[in-house]
């Protein structure tokens, strides 16, 4: 066991590392910040213990504090909108999982998409989630073929993995190496000076899709704004090919713009929408928006909020990197705090990466609209898991004890919403 796995903080002083952050950031100290349960209990009654674990052994507990941040950042927005209406950030953790039934696969993500494949001198986490990302499976492999993760498993075991992380991300594959969580901030902003004034509702454009961008924008509709979710005709959110009661969950309460991104009239109706927006939600590689005539930049300094979801964050190289939930989280750290306590790396609870993201994106947007200036924030996947590694179970011994919690603890799961 390596000694330096369990350098975590007690996950109780998590709530006030968050809130300093925060009020660092805009200058704005919040309201009230509670940790919500125990992390064992709050995993269990999430629903994330039933996927998490090997698939013939039992439901496991992550032993880092991932629905404290959930449950803290949730209370910080719920007491600056009370009419949020959601009393608990953990169960958005585990609702996907509980919508679709999925089961726990160690290795394997929830999902089925992500797995976790062993290399010459480590473990990485590749995602392949659309159908072509095997087409480029070949030249990772440098020429060799492997048609399926039998294949490709054995293929990488005498391989590096640092290069072929590298390699990957070249190729536009999602990918990240079994390391410690990292020392990076969970967010960075840059404020603007200017304001838009103050709109008493804000308006919110929503330019993402899957699930970190659309629960920000959900929950900045749950408290008061007015979200206006822009739909691509030639590339619509590919979470409307999912479950179709989760992409509800995400989207219900915004209205659909439909656009024609690739013409230079469907460009310019984006370029006016957004420059009517308090709140710009998106999730593209920067350079795709710098096409049509989008500065992240010039938006913020004109008084709009801008947030940017990526994996590893928006300045180059890290913002053209490819990252999912899954991938992400092992990036963060997950899967070397799994393997710490159950003596294999293995992921944590359903593309855990993005819900805590989109929680976290929702109050960051709700508190820049707040302070009254422009910001830019910049949030990433990767880097809010890491924030989170960094505080849970401080031994093995703790981190059994949390197991044991969890094991026998018989309170209903969180209700869903509806």
């Amino acid at each position: 066991m390596n000694g330096t796995a369990f350098a975590s903080h007690d996950w109780r002083r998590l709530p006030d590392a968050l809130a300093g952050a925060v009020e660092a950031a805009f200058g704005l100290p919040p309201a009230s910040v509670s940790p919500g349960d125990h992390p064992a209990l709050a995993w269990r009654r999430s629903g994330l213990m039933s996927v998490t674990g090997r698939p013939d052994g039992p439901p496991l507990i992550a032993p880092v504090a991932l629905t404290t941040l959930a449950d803290s950042a949730l209370s910080m927005l719920s007491a600056a909108s009370p009419r949020l209406g959601i009393a608990s950030g953990a169960r958005l953790l585990g609702e996907r999982a509980r919508l679709m039934n999925l089961a726990r696969g160690g290795t394997v993500s929830a999902n089925g998409s992500c797995r976790l494949l062993r290399c010459a001198d480590g473990v990485i986490a590749l995602n392949l989630p659309r159908e072509d990302d095997w087409e480029l499976i070949c030249a990772l492999l440098s020429g060799q073929l492997a048609e399926d993760w039998a294949a490709l498993a054995e293929a990488v075991l005498p391989l590096p993995a640092g290069p072929l992380v590298e390699r990957a991300r070249l190729l536009g594959l999602a990918c990240a190496q079994v390391r410690p969580p990292h020392e990076r901030p969970p967010f960075r902003v840059t404020r603007f000076g200017n304001s838009r004034g103050g709109s008493a509702v804000p308006l919110v454009v929503d330019l993402s899709s899957l699930w970190a961008g659309p629960l920000a924008g959900s929950l900045l509709a749950a408290a008061g704004a007015r979200v206006v979710k822009v739909q691509s005709t030639h590339r619509p959110d590919g979470a409307r090919d999912g479950h179709a009661g989760f992409y509800a969950l995400l989207n219900r309460d915004k209205t659909e713009q439909w656009l024609d991104l690739r013409s230079a009239s469907g460009q310019r109706a984006l370029r006016e929408l957004v420059s009517r927006a308090d709140i710009v939600i998106e999730g593209s590689r920067p350079r795709a928006l710098r096409q049509m005539g989008i500065d992240a930049r010039d938006v913020a300094a004109a008084g709009a909020t801008w947030i940017s979801i990526t994996a590893y964050g928006r300045d180059d190289p890290c913002g053209e990197m490819i990252g999912f939930g899954d991938d992400a989280a092992i990036a963060g750290g997950v899967g070397h705090r799994m393997d710490a306590v159950w003596g294999t790396p293995m992921f944590a609870g359903d593309a855990i990466a993005d819900p805590l993201t989109g929680i976290l994106a929702a109050l960051l947007g709700w508190t820049a609209w707040r302070s009254g200036q422009g910001s830019l924030i910049d949030v990433a996947l990767a880097d809010v898991v890491a924030f989170a590694c960094r505080f849970g179970a401080r031994s093995r011994s703790e981190a059994l004890a949390w197991q044991r919690i969890a094991a026998e603890d018989d309170a209903t799961l969180y209700a869903l919403r509806a």
